[in-house]
Parts: structure tokens; C-alpha cells; sequence
């Protein structure tokens, strides 16, 4: 008769190293999902966005900016005079001439009321300070929807 030895079933396991892991993924997890809804940020995109059976192209009126201030108003998809159609401002000392540009503005939402999209062209010379005096200017004439395009 040979007498084996029984292995004792009797063991210990260390799970604080598994806690510890776990706990870590946690953190990771609850620090991406914060990060994903800080970071997000809702951009619509103004033009061509939409399908194309969304119906009816709305008026946009374009604004390329010159280095010296001159502005040149472009409006598209829209019934206005052909003199208002496409027609340029002269800068005053090298900035755009706001005064000159509401009036322009007022005139052509008289002739198409449906005009609420302006973007605008800067240069590279554009002066950071006047494109955000256009939005205002476009702002206070009553045009809404306003959109910078990449140089």
C-alpha cells in the first residue's frame, strides 16, 4: 500500500491586484466619456450640407475681402436688380467701410427678404479685427446666418 499525499485544497487568492486594474478602467472609461461630450462640438455646415432633394437653393450673398478694404458683394440664388447682384464697396484707410456695407445690406434684404447667408473670403493680409466687424455689420442688418471660408 502506497499512501499518497492529498493536495490540499485549501488556497489563497490575491484579487487586490484585479481591483486594482479594474478600478483603473473604470477611471479611464468615465474620463473618456466626459472627454467625448466636452470635446464635441455641433457644427452645421452653411452651404451645400443638405441633400440634394431638400428643396429650393436659399440666396447666399458672398463677400470677398481685399487687402486694401475694398469689399466685393457677390449674391447668388437670388431675383435682385443686376446693379445689386455683384457690385464692390471702397475701403476707408484700409479698412472695410461699414456704413457703406449696411446700406448695401438694407438694399438688397429690400429687394430679396430671404437673404439671411452672408460668408465671407478673407485674405491672407485679412485683418482678424475686420472680419469680426463684417459679422457685426451683417449682424445689425439683419443677415443671420454668417460663415468665414477657408483661405
Amino acid at each position: 500500500m502506497s499512501l499518497k499525499k492529498k493536495k490540499s485544497l485549501d488556497f489563497e487568492v490575491n484579487l487586490i491586484p484585479f481591483i486594482d486594474l479594474l478600478s483603473t478602467c473604470i477611471c479611464f472609461l468615465l474620463l473618456t466619456a466626459v472627454w467625448v461630450n466636452v470635446a464635441s462640438m455641433n457644427v452645421k455646415q452653411a452651404v451645400g450640407g443638405q441633400a440634394a432633394e431638400a428643396g429650393t437653393k436659399k440666396p447666399t450673398m458672398w463677400v470677398a475681402m481685399a487687402p486694401n478694404g475694398d469689399l466685393t458683394l457677390d449674391v447668388k440664388d437670388a431675383r435682385v436688380p443686376a446693379k445689386l447682384a455683384k457690385f464692390s464697396i471702397p475701403g476707408t484707410q484700409g479698412k472695410p467701410n461699414l456704413e457703406l456695407l449696411g446700406q448695401a445690406v438694407s438694399q438688397l434684404k429690400s429687394s430679396e427678404p430671404a437673404l439671411n447667408t452672408a460668408l465671407i473670403q478673407p485674405t491672407a493680409a485679412s485683418v482678424y479685427e475686420d472680419i469680426i466687424g463684417l459679422m457685426d455689420g451683417f449682424k445689425k442688418s439683419g443677415v443671420t446666418d454668417l460663415g468665414v471660408s477657408p483661405l
